[in-house]
């Protein structure tokens, strides 16, 4: 397929997942702001007004790319001056390709934070996967500015795009993992407990968001390790869908839009583990004579005390 129909066909696609993401974000607006407000929900709004910035942004840059590329006299009289264009590192370019590393930093940061909450707090958690984090954007950037240099298919940014991959699978799937078991766990040990399991919802949702961004890394990555020129046209889209997965997350689980989830469903922000009931039971046995007036009795009387304790948490 030709450059020009590449990028047509994926500017289509970013303009609809962009418009997906709009109305996500007007479904999330609505339930944290008409909603029962949890504890960080001005964490969840915050992340939802950023990324949608992000996306925004870049569909606009894309547009204006396209807009310059296709009807520009100076670039289309020129023989293939539109394909000579697209591969050329201009300022739009660049700047789109420095939105994408940033969206995709607060998309994992804000990940790594929600498995920090669900882990009750186990920093070394936290710290493992902010080191991924560190490596993924650091072999990222330099991998930005192998693109600014016009070396986007070098060996040295190939070996350093492959690297970034890595590590953002690497931890998208430890995340995504991670939560989905901490869900599971706690689903499991409330499933006796009430009819509807609102952990399970949370835990299927985090599953399928994930998996949606994961398929996105594997497809630009594998584009780019083959060479093609698909890549840069994938990262158009790819950046949509990191915006669409935090959006989609928080309006499923607010709605109950998926696996048959009932309308009180609120916004996952951490969940609550119960701490197991402790029961002490203790046995007294008194024994003391009773006298009356004709005869001498003897009787036993028995009590039993049950303390519970409960921690609520």
């Amino acid at each position: 397929m030709a450059i020009n129909r590449m990028f047509i066909t994926a500017a289509l696609l970013e303009s609809i997942l962009y418009g997906v993401n709009c109305v996500l974000f007007g479904v999330c607006m609505y339930a944290l702001f008409n909603g029962h407000k949890q504890l960080h929900w001005i964490l969840n709004t915050l992340s939802c007004v950023f990324h949608i910035s992000i996306a925004t942004a870049h569909n606009i840059l894309s547009l204006l790319l396209f807009l310059e590329a296709f009807t520009n006299p100076a670039i289309v009289s020129i023989p293939n001056g539109t394909i000579i264009y697209l591969f050329r590192s201009t300022p739009l370019t660049k700047t789109m390709g420095g939105l994408f590393l940033l969206n995709g930093l607060a998309l994992n940061l804000l990940l790594i934070w929600r498995l920090y909450v669900v882990w009750n707090c186990k920093w070394i958690v936290a710290f493992v996967m902010l080191i991924l984090e560190a490596a993924q954007l650091a072999t990222g950037v330099a991998n930005l500015a192998m693109l600014i240099t016009n070396r986007i298919f070098s060996n040295t940014a190939i070996a350093l795009g492959n690297t970034s991959c890595a590590c953002d699978l690497a931890l998208t799937i430890s995340v995504t993992s991670g939560i989905a078991y901490r869900l599971w766990r706690a689903s499991r040990d409330v499933s006796d407990l009430t009819d509807y399991n609102s952990y399970k919802t949370a835990m299927y949702t985090v599953i399928e968001s994930g998996a949606i961004y994961t398929s996105s890394i594997v497809v630009v990555c594998a584009l780019y390790q083959s060479g093609s020129n698909a890549f840069g046209m994938a990262i158009n889209v790819a950046i949509q869908i990191s915006t669409l997965t935090p959006l989609l997350l928080i309006a499923s689980v607010s709605f109950g839009l998926m696996h048959g989830a009932c309308p009180e469903a609120t916004i996952f922000t951490e969940p609550t583990f119960v701490r197991p009931i402790q029961v002490t039971i203790t046995q007294e046995t008194r024994t003391h004579p009773i006298y009356t007036m004709d005869s001498n009795t003897e009787s036993t009387e028995k009590s039993q005390s049950v303390r519970v304790y409960h921690d609520d948490v």
